[in-house]
C-alpha cells in the first residue's frame, strides 16, 4: 500500500461536505425512526437472527452519550469502524483545510486481502451478535 499527497482541488472540498452531508442526514432519519419505535431490521424481525448491523444504532448512540465500552458490547465491528472513521474523518478535514489530499494506491494482491479480511471480520463479528443475542 502507497500513501500520497497531493494539492487538494475545490471538487475534492465540495465531495467531502457533501459526504458529510449525507452522513448527517442519514443519521438524523435513522434516529428519527429509532427513537419512534420503529424496528429497523427487516433480516431480524423475520429470522430472529441478528444481520450484520444489528446493534449500530443503539451503538451510535451509546457512542454519542460517551459509554465507548457499552457501544463495543453492543456492535464491536461498527463501533470499531466509527472510531477509525472519526479520526480518518478528522485527518481528511485537517489535510483539506492546508489544501492537501490523500491517495491510497492499492495492488490487486492488497485489495483481494483487504477484501478477505473485510468478509472475515463481518463473518466474526456476526457470530458475536448472534451469540450474545443482540
Amino acid at each position: 500500500m502507497r500513501l500520497g499527497f497531493r494539492r487538494a482541488c475545490p471538487e475534492d472540498r465540495w465531495r467531502w461536505l457533501a459526504f458529510l452531508g449525507a452522513v448527517f442526514l442519514i443519521g438524523l432519519g435513522v434516529a428519527a425512526l429509532d427513537a419512534g419505535g420503529a424496528r429497523l431490521c427487516l433480516f431480524h424481525r423475520w429470522t430472529g437472527l441478528p444481520c450484520l448491523t444489528c446493534g449500530s444504532t443503539r451503538a451510535c448512540a451509546a457512542l454519542a452519550a460517551g459509554d465507548v465500552s457499552g457501544a463495543f458490547r453492543m456492535q464491536p465491528l461498527v463501533s470499531a469502524l466509527l472510531a477509525a472513521g472519526a479520526a480518518a474523518g478528522i485527518a481528511h478535514s485537517l489535510l483539506l483545510a492546508c489544501g492537501r489530499a490523500v491517495e491510497v494506491h492499492l495492488s490487486a494482491g492488497e485489495r483481494r486481502k483487504l477484501i478477505l479480511a473485510g468478509i472475515a471480520l463481518a463473518a466474526i463479528n456476526w457470530v458475536y451478535l448472534a451469540w450474545h443475542g443482540v
